[in-house]
């Protein structure tokens, strides 16, 4: 349809309609009770939203613009306290996106990582570092570097 838009009013015509159905079904398609929802509940700090963030994150859906709001994720769930069971999901997913190929949230990932670190989790990331091919090793050193940057920030308090 895309490459045909131009041909004719009709097939013009056609993707426009496609196109207004795309935009107005985006926002309840994109997060299970609408994107948007999420975010304004996630700006709060409700606790639903909280864990439908975790568990979306742990899903890893791709769709357009999701990697900047798998980002936007990131940053509002840095604000608020998770629990141990979520900290250790959290500490999988960013092992996980670590060892996956390269995706634009990857330094969001990094950024979020001194929030739920453990001795035993940076050790692991610290062997990924070492012993893994040139995507998981350039990861795991950003996130080592948000850890060892993070650590700097308490030690000069």
């Amino acid at each position: 349809m895309f490459r045909e838009r131009s041909k004719n009013p009709e097939r013009a015509a056609a993707w426009e309609e496609a196109a207004r159905d795309f935009h107005t079904a985006y926002d309840k398609l994109a997060f299970p009770g609408g994107l948007s929802r999420e975010f304004d509940l996630l700006r709060i700090g409700d606790v639903t939203a909280l864990e439908m963030a975790i568990q979306f994150l742990e899903a890893n859906p791709w769709f357009f613009r999701s990697g900047y709001y798998k980002a936007d994720i990131l940053k509002a769930l840095r604000r608020y306290p998770l629990s141990d069971e979520q900290c250790a999901r959290m500490r999988k997913v960013i092992l996980e996106r670590v060892r996956d190929r390269p995706v634009r949230e990857m330094r969001a990932y990094a950024r979020f990582a001194p929030k739920v670190s453990t001795p035993q989790f940076e050790a692991e990331i610290t062997n990924i570092a070492a012993d893994s091919n040139r995507h998981a090793a350039r990861h795991a050193q950003w996130v080592l570097d948000c850890l060892k940057t993070a650590r700097g920030r308490l030690d000069r308090r």
